[in-house]
């Protein structure tokens, strides 16, 4: 939140003690983001591209649980073919 920008090849890691269905917005946030929900052994259960500021208060929430969300530049996912389904290792 209130970052100017996030840097190439970075991103936020959330990571949570158990599995769930955790809601994420875009309040405070200051340019678009890519979000992708992990299973606790690193598959993507839920994804959302190029998520707009404009979107808040609007919550994003996957339909499957989760033990992590990985918050990356937009156009990410697009860019290096990521997709539900897929494994990112953590």
């Amino acid at each position: 939140m209130h970052r100017r920008i996030m840097p190439e090849n970075r991103g936020m890691l959330f990571v949570f003690p158990s599995d769930g269905i955790y809601a994420f917005w875009m309040k405070g946030m200051l340019f678009s983001i890519d979000m992708l929900w992990l299973a606790a052994d690193g598959t993507i259960v839920y994804l959302v591209q190029n998520a707009s500021p404009d979107t808040y208060p609007h919550s994003f929430v996957p339909d499957k649980t989760a033990r992590y969300v990985l918050e990356l530049p937009a156009g990410f996912a697009r860019s290096h073919g990521v997709g539900v389904g897929d494994i990112v290792r953590l």
